[in-house]
């Protein structure tokens, strides 16, 4: 019961308008990562009461073309986080803003690279940022990693795994509580090719669990 539609104001063919969503008790995010405001596939994120009302539409103070900038988002009851994966030759970035659209706060991770992906997922607490970058290549390459920063963008923390091998992605999905994390990477070899696996971390890195389906098969795409 009780459905509401809700469409971009000026929504228009290839916007992928709902390319991600997110929800807080009181509003809705929604991921437009193909919008051209700032160039063709720059991104946007539209933010909604939960009847669709009260629209705020976002774009990245320094967009681009390409950057598919909503290509994730997530929320808490004050703040968005968008990533945009594809910014600055694929090293990617993650902006977090108020609800409202303002206060932008852009985050890159210390030692990005070109194609990591930084911002493929993003995941937050009222707290804390989580950020997924599943093209990184400390462990070989697209092995993966997440950072977890305050949501003023300072205080990072780099996670990879400790089996990580190169196409893992880890990092591909990623969420978390107030006081933990988990991550996807789901094309992990244990049980067969790309069976895939999850991780589970303390906030700050520590405490890994890793867990794999009791079932586990080559291309279940587990995480």
């Amino acid at each position: 019961t009780g459905e509401v539609k809700i469409t971009a104001s000026d929504h228009a063919a290839s916007d992928y308008f709902g390319q991600s969503v997110a929800m807080s008790d009181t509003h809705i995010a929604v991921g437009a990562s193909g919008d051209d405001d700032s160039g063709a596939s720059s991104g946007s994120v539209y933010v909604y009461n939960l009847d669709g009302t009260g629209e705020v539409k976002i774009t990245a103070s320094d967009g681009a073309g390409g950057d598919l900038f909503g290509y994730s988002v997530a929320m808490s009851d004050t703040k968005v986080v968008v990533g945009a994966f594809q910014d600055d030759a694929g090293r990617g970035s993650a902006y977090v803003y108020n609800l409202d659209g303002t206060g932008e706060v852009k985050i890159t991770a210390s030692d990005g690279a070109a194609n990591d992906a930084f911002g493929y997922s993003v995941a937050m607490s009222d707290t804390h940022i989580a950020v997924g970058a599943r093209g990184d290549d400390d462990a070989g390459d697209n092995s993966g990693s997440v950072y977890v920063y305050n949501t003023d963008g300072t205080g990072e923390v780099k996670i990879t795994p400790s089996d990580g091998a190169a196409d893992d992605q880890f990092g591909y999905s990623v969420a978390m509580s107030d006081t933990k994390i988990v991550v996807g990477a789901y094309t992990d070899d244990d049980g067969g090719s790309e069976s895939g696996s999850v991780y589970v971390y303390n906030l700050d890195g520590t405490g890994e669990v890793k867990i794999t389906a009791s079932d586990h098969a080559a291309s279940d795409y587990f995480g």
